[in-house]
């Protein structure tokens, strides 16, 4: 009876250990909710929600993102309000799901090891850390793009629910589109590796893929037909003016620190040495693995073609839906390969490998949650200074450009608020104070010579940090106080 039980404590132990450190990942990563620190990009989500639901997708015909993720986060801010932890949990809410469906079907499929690798790359990563909670689509992005991909493994395996994973393929990748146009492109690279397999490996797979990509094309043409006329000047007109360097990109992927070039270069060896491990491999991983490296070379090659082609339109935060793809084929090969070794050596070797990503992934992930905090500190001081001196007759006004009417409207929703350029527009209407907020030098020129003729005197100021960009606001109050 000793034996049964400490047979099953051994069996279930590993799945319990793996269970335990992803719940101490979510902990840890959940702390990054609290992120008051919104930019320019999170602005522009969180007003495009204000709008009624049929205004989103003309709206966002405009700009060079698909209207999915706008529907998400209204919805989260319908069900849950407008509080800022809210438009940084609709983001988490992929992170929690990508988590689960590591758990869920990774484990199962490829292992725990695997699992626990993935887990490693993925869950402590800086990046997972900020596309995860940052008010845009990103987060959501690499989740689709990942089921997409992992649906596609399963129909390589010949899974005893093809029409299933058929159907998961052909949604996921859909909405992935609809989310954001590399995750598109992205999705489009895991047909194109699928559609190799097919013909190379497995014929009969090729009238589904069809069926898949005629229903992906007919069920994304209305969105092709909506944006149509406004696609050329939103390349020609596209901000970005130099490509970003290629590090960027690998930065993104696991660090930049000499640790985490390490963990990089281990693990893409892995990735080729077992591509081209002698037969006898499970077909499905390998297919797995290939698609991860096809889709992560693919994408920005693509996006640095086009930028040398058409203009610069490639960011390096645009890899992120392809990241969890090679953070999987990353982790199924090292896994893979590990078996081979005499147990023991295996589990040295798996211990020593996790060792190195958690350290490589540690201290970035520590710096983040620092600089978060103390951002958050600079904020919260910044909001307090003005809400602790405002009036009714007061004025806030903001002459930094990125920090616009809608930073000013979400910061401070029940004071009097306004933006621009124009000194004379910024003085309150009956004698009341001015909360100027400006660049970090004390106001000159027209600014000082309109105030001083207006009869206003300084009283202090206060550095901030607002749409992440630092600046102080000057509080001026009428020389007679």
């Amino acid at each position: 009876m000793k034996k049964s039980r400490f047979a099953a404590v051994c069996h279930w132990l590993p799945d319990l250990l793996l269970v335990a450190f992803a719940a101490f990942l979510v902990v840890f990563a959940a702390q990054f909710i609290a992120n008051q620190n919104f930019w320019l990009d999170e602005y522009y989500s969180i007003h495009l929600v204000e709008l009624d639901w049929a205004e989103i997708p003309d709206f966002t015909a405009g700009d060079v993102h698909p209207p999915l993720y706008y529907y998400i986060l209204k919805v989260f801010v319908t069900l849950f309000g407008n509080a800022h932890a809210v438009y940084r949990i609709a983001s988490f809410a992929a992170y929690l799901l990508t988590v689960g469906m590591a758990l869920v079907l990774f484990r199962p499929a490829f292992g725990q090891l695997a699992t626990f690798f993935f887990l490693c790359l993925m869950g402590p990563n800086a990046a997972s850390l900020h596309y995860f909670t940052e008010a845009r689509m990103y987060g959501w992005a690499l989740f689709f793009v990942l089921l997409c991909g992992f649906s596609g493994y399963k129909l390589v395996e010949g899974s005893t629910h093809l029409r299933r994973w058929w159907i998961t393929l052909t949604l996921t990748g859909l909405i992935a589109g609809y989310l954001h146009y590399y995750a598109l492109l992205a999705v489009g690279l895991i047909y194109l590796s699928l559609l190799i397999y097919s013909i190379a490996k497995r014929r009969p797979l090729l009238r589904n893929w069809g069926i898949a990509v005629g229903l992906s094309v007919v069920c994304y043409l209305p969105w092709v037909i909506l944006t149509a006329g406004r696609l050329t000047k939103q390349v020609s007109t596209f901000w970005l003016q130099e490509m970003p360097a290629l590090s960027e990109t690998l930065e993104l992927i696991v660090g930049d620190r000499l640790s985490n070039w390490l963990v990089l270069a281990l693990f893409v060896a892995a990735c080729l040495l077992y591509l081209f491990w002698p037969r006898g491999e499970q077909p499905a991983r390998r297919w797995m693995v290939a698609t991860g490296l096809l889709v992560a070379v693919g994408l920005p090659a693509a996006g640095y073609a086009a930028s040398v082609l058409l203009r610069p339109m490639y960011l390096p935060r645009y890899f992120f839906p392809a990241a969890g793809l090679l953070w999987l084929a990353m982790a199924v090969a090292a896994s893979a390969l590990l078996h081979h070794l005499p147990r023991l050596a295996e589990i040295c070797g798996g211990v020593l490998l996790a060792a190195l990503v958690l350290f490589a992934m540690a201290e970035p992930a520590q710096k983040s949650l620092r600089e978060m905090r103390e951002c958050n500190e600079v904020i919260t001081q910044a909001i307090a200074y003005v809400e602790d001196r405002y009036q009714p007759g007061d004025r806030i006004y903001s002459s930094v450009t990125l920090v616009d009417q809608r930073v000013l409207d979400f910061l401070f929703p029940q004071q009097n608020t306004a933006a621009g350029n124009d000194p004379a527009a910024a003085l309150p209407e009956e004698n009341g104070s001015l909360f100027l907020i400006y660049a970090e030098e004390d106001p000159t020129g027209d600014w000082a010579a309109v105030l001083e003729q207006a009869g206003y005197q300084m009283d202090g100021w206060q550095g901030a940090l607002l749409d992440n960009t630092w600046c102080r606001i000057y509080h001026y109050v009428p020389a007679a106080q």
